[in-house]
């Protein structure tokens, strides 16, 4: 399960690495898993940073992000190694008990794309709640301010799907006459995704747009809508940059995506950990920039980020 990573540290009880660190920094990273184009792309950004500021990574996961206990074990496992930092992209943002293990060892935690609730770590990754807003507005426009939308969200125990809900519900509901008839969870599932659209099309045949919190699922609801071949389109919107859901926003398939570019994410992670471990005073949260990928601009988003 161990391939390679690099670290990280907090900003409580700051000390300064460099004055008597002779060896390289070695950073332990424990992902969500390993399953998906977006968890590799932090892999890579992770690789290369660690690659051009010359430290050793140390970078393991578990089989799926359901497996919340087998995540816990390797977090605790990463702990108890000799590493100078640790990086952890939860699979429960409400799990942080291996924090007081931390800070016993004086071991500087990070959160990278998804964030720890109830800590004082420092977290890199999206402003979840913009993306949601940034979503809201778009699918307002594309319906004029009116209709009915689903969402399927990924598991309500991680903050990025939890955060990107309550941006988007906030937004339709505060400014929209937009009626929010389905909500639920679809845990990141291509599959699930399918067989809840079929099921929000049984309930509600004249659904004007959908909302998803990853690309996986909105490729899901695609796949089904496109099998369906529906007189009237629905606007599809999702969240992410996986190639193949922008390729489909430029057949037209995908309405748009809100981006989230995993592998700046992960460099940016790495650097922030080498910094603080020199010494540098970081701010609580950095966050990744988003955009709105459509047709008119997905073309030339795959090669300026590719």
């Amino acid at each position: 399960m161990i391939l390679l990573l690099c670290g990280c540290n907090s900003n409580i009880n700051h000390k300064n690495y460099s004055e008597s660190k002779l060896d390289k920094f070695k950073i332990g990273v424990v992902l969500k898993a390993m399953d998906s184009e977006y968890c590799l792309s932090l892999k890579s950004g992770i690789e290369k940073a660690a690659d051009e500021l010359d430290v050793e990574v140390l970078i393991v996961h578990p089989q799926t992000e359901k497996d919340v206990r087998q995540q816990k074990i390797l977090i605790n496992d990463m702990l108890n190694s000799d590493v100078d930092a640790i990086v952890v992209v939860p699979c429960d943002s409400y799990y942080s008990e291996y924090m007081e293990i931390a800070k016993d060892k004086d071991i500087p935690v990070f959160s990278m794309d998804t964030d720890i609730y109830g800590e004082d770590e420092i977290y890199i990754g999206s402003n979840n709640v913009e993306i949601g807003k940034v979503a809201g507005e778009y699918m307002c426009k594309q319906l004029e301010g009116k209709g009915s939308v689903a969402i399927l969200t990924g598991t309500l125990i991680q903050s990025p799907h939890i955060e990107r809900l309550k941006g988007f519900k906030d937004y339709i509901e505060s400014n929209t006459d937009i009626e929010i008839v389905y909500e639920k969870e679809a845990y990141c599932s291509f599959l699930d995704s399918v067989q809840k659209t079929k099921e929000i099309l049984d309930k509600y045949p004249d659904i004007d747009g959908v909302f998803c919190t990853n690309a996986t699922m909105t490729l899901g609801v695609m796949d089904r809508l496109e099998f369906l071949k529906l007189d009237e389109p629905i606007s599809i919107i999702g969240v992410d940059t996986q190639t193949d859901s922008i390729r489909k926003i430029i057949d037209g398939k995908i309405t748009g995506m809100v981006s989230q570019n995993g592998y700046e994410i992960a460099n940016e992670t790495v650097h922030t950990v080498v910094r603080y471990l020199n010494g540098e005073k970081i701010e609580k949260n950095i966050y990744i920039d988003s955009e709105f990928i459509r047709k008119d601009n997905a073309e030339n988003y795959l090669k300026t980020n590719n």
